[in-house]
C-alpha cells in the first residue's frame, strides 16, 4: 500500500490528481477521470455520489482511512481522489492489494 500512496503523491505533484468531492465530479462529469478511489472510511454518502457519476471509471476502495490517504497527499484528511491520467491509473491498478481490487470493471464500493 505504501507504494500506491507515494505514486499517488506523485501523481498530485504531476496535476495528474484530483482532490476532494468537487473536483472528483468535476472531473467524472468531463469525462477526465480514469479512476477514483474512496478511503476506508468515506462517508457512505460521498461513496453513493460517486456511484451515481462514475460510469464506465473503475472505482476502489483503499485499505487506508482518511487521515492515511491524506497523509499521503500532504493534508490533514482526504476520502476521495480522482487519477486523470491513463498511465498513473494504470500503474496504479496494478500496485492495488487484492482485497482492493474487484473482477467486475474494479468496482469496490
Amino acid at each position: 500500500m505504501d507504494k500506491f500512496l507515494t505514486l499517488l503523491g506523485l501523481a498530485l505533484r504531476a496535476k495528474k490528481l484530483e482532490v476532494g468531492e468537487i473536483p472528483v465530479h468535476t472531473a467524472l462529469a468531463h469525462g477526465k477521470a480514469r479512476m477514483v478511489c474512496l478511503a476506508s472510511d468515506a462517508a457512505e454518502n460521498t461513496a453513493d455520489k460517486v456511484r451515481r457519476h462514475l460510469g464506465s471509471t473503475p472505482c476502489h476502495t483503499l485499505p487506508a482511512d482518511k487521515s492515511r490517504l491524506g497523509y499521503a497527499l500532504g493534508r490533514k484528511s482526504c476520502a476521495l481522489v480522482a487519477v486523470t491520467d491513463p498511465g498513473f491509473a494504470r500503474r496504479l491498478e496494478e500496485l492495488l492489494p487484492p482485497a482492493a481490487q474487484h473482477q467486475d470493471g474494479g468496482v469496490v464500493l
